[in-house]
């Protein structure tokens, strides 16, 4: 995940979004759910879909909130919820909910958001990769 996640944006003008949609999502998507450890009898992916939605709800609650606000409101009222999420994906992972790589995922994605269209950007990715992620 972390070589994955290095080279990272979420501005429009690195002209990386589109791959990131794509299959950068999808590889996520894959680690996440410890595809190659699939036929293993005690497999269990890194964070099961329920709770990966939990904090991609989050996320459109947060995006939401930010419709409206210019940057400086945003920076004031949504930013600052935008960095607790860490605190409760570390919680989740204290809890055992997810693994290490969804840790790195989210930790590394929001310390890159700083505008409103770093967050709605994130939101893409995220909504990418549970398209990416099986059904049970």
């Amino acid at each position: 995940m972390k070589t994955l996640i290095k080279d990272i944006s979420f501005r429009e003008e690195d002209g990386k979004l589109a791959e990131m949609f794509s299959q950068k999502a999808e590889k996520m998507a894959k680690i996440l759910n410890n595809k190659d450890k699939k036929n293993d009898k005690y497999y269990k992916p890194d964070i099961s879909t329920t709770q990966y939605r939990k904090f991609y709800e989050k996320i459109l609650e947060l995006n939401e909130k930010a419709k409206g606000l210019n940057e400086s409101d945003f920076q004031i009222k949504v930013l600052p919820f935008v960095k607790m999420l860490n605190s409760k994906v570390q919680y989740s992972h204290e809890r055992k909910h997810c693994k290490d790589s969804f840790v790195i995922l989210m930790e590394s994605s929001i310390k890159l958001i700083s505008t409103k269209s770093d967050l709605q950007n994130f939101k893409y990715l995220l909504e990418s990769i549970i398209g990416y992620m099986p059904r049970k």
